[in-house]
């Protein structure tokens, strides 16, 4: 049975010295400090004595603080990912953090850099890759586990911009889904394809020319002709009920 049981890592060896100072009862190997469960508070005790920044603890989510930029910038709307350390994953331990899409992919990198310096791991082994463990706020769009860094950063920037409607339109067609077609296909919310086509039939005047001649809106078979019109001259993506976004197919 392994007597200590709680391992921190620290920045480095002295800072790890200067809390085993304050302890009776640890080991110390390095910048690892290894101590019993039962002495949890005094070793947050020894570490407030010791003035020495917060170390990381082996096993544990990542309790690492953003970079400064991070922290200055951080918006908890925008499409974000979690970074994993694999080298870590890989010997039982979680360590990693949440990255903004929203910067440059040069900043990105760097942020993946930082956390992978931090590894728990990176006393015993070279700490280079890592993988997508988690992400939010993409608005359905599934990401890789791999996926590149430059593609991250370029569809965090449009999605920040044009929100849901990018998101459904390149759920639709990932493969063409640049800005510039979006924009140009893109044909706005509805709240169903039929509502689109009443807003057309409105746009062209048709709307007020029957009701000139007498004829209400309601003999009008919207249905029918968002069938047609569906078939060969748009289409829709459902978001959520009541809430459709067209596109035009050509």
């Amino acid at each position: 049975m392994n007597l200590f049981s709680n391992t921190l890592i620290f920045n480095s060896e002295l800072e790890a010295q200067l809390v085993a100072e304050q302890l009776y009862n640890c080991h110390i190997e390095g910048n690892v400090l290894s101590f019993p469960i039962g002495e949890k508070r005094a070793v947050d005790l020894a570490i407030n004595l010791a003035g020495v920044d917060l170390p990381l603890v082996e096993g544990a989510s990542c309790l690492l603080p953003f970079p400064k930029h991070e922290r200055e910038c951080q918006d908890d709307d925008a499409p974000q990912i979690y970074v994993a350390c694999l080298s870590a994953y890989n010997n039982g331990y979680l360590h990693g953090m949440w990255i903004d899409c929203t910067q440059e992919a040069e900043d990105i990198q760097e942020d993946i850099e930082w956390m992978l310096s931090w590894s728990p791991c990176r006393q015993y082994e070279a700490c280079e890759e890592w993988a997508i463990h988690d992400f939010q706020n993409w608005h359905g769009i599934h990401l890789d586990e791999c996926e590149g860094i430059e593609k991250l950063a370029e569809l965090a920037q449009i999605l920040s911009e044009h929100g849901e409607a990018y998101a459904a339109y390149y759920q639709y067609d990932s493969i063409d889904a640049s800005v510039e077609n979006f924009q140009e296909y893109y044909r706005g919310e509805y709240e169903s394809e039929e509502d689109f086509v009443y807003n057309q039939l409105e746009e062209q005047g048709l709307i007020d020319q029957l009701q000139e001649m007498g004829i209400s809106s309601i003999y009008i078979n919207l249905e029918a002709i968002a069938h047609d019109w569906f078939i060969d001259s748009y289409y829709s993506v459902e978001e959520s009920y009541k809430k459709v976004y067209v596109f035009s197919r050509h």
